[in-house]
């Protein structure tokens, strides 16, 4: 767990750093165990929304806000809030897959591409 929460904080600092916009971030387990969420960022009730999203469906509720999905569930998927209240950005790594909430203002195809990088150190992490 401490080894999960010191990769979620390089996260936030490289995110910060990069100006990547991500506001919050989870750690989900396969079977849709929140293995860890950032202070700011409450899934508790959200789980099964979670893996659904991830199994293909094409849209999401998070929090009473609306995404649609697009992408590869194997790859990423973006979800985008038709008001303009931001982006859920869903990566699968080995175990489960890491959720982030981007800002209004992020650009969600480089937040994609910059949490992917960051997934690999997840892998094998959620047993």
């Amino acid at each position: 767990m401490t080894e999960i929460k010191g990769i979620i904080d390089d996260i936030g600092i490289a995110a910060f750093e990069s100006n990547i916009n991500i506001a919050a971030l989870a750690v989900i387990s396969n079977s849709g165990k929140i293995i860890y969420q950032t202070e700011n960022f409450n899934l508790s009730n959200q789980a099964n929304n979670l893996l659904h999203a991830i199994k293909g469906t094409n849209s999401l509720k998070i929090n009473d806000q609306e995404y649609l999905l697009e992408g590869n569930p194997s790859e990423g998927i973006i979800g985008t809030n038709s008001k303009g209240m931001g982006y859920i950005i869903l990566v699968p790594f080995q175990g489960g897959f890491l959720v982030s909430y981007a800002l209004p203002q992020a650009e969600p195809s480089r937040a994609l591409a910059f949490l992917k990088n960051f997934t690999i150190k997840l892998n094998g992490q959620v047993k």
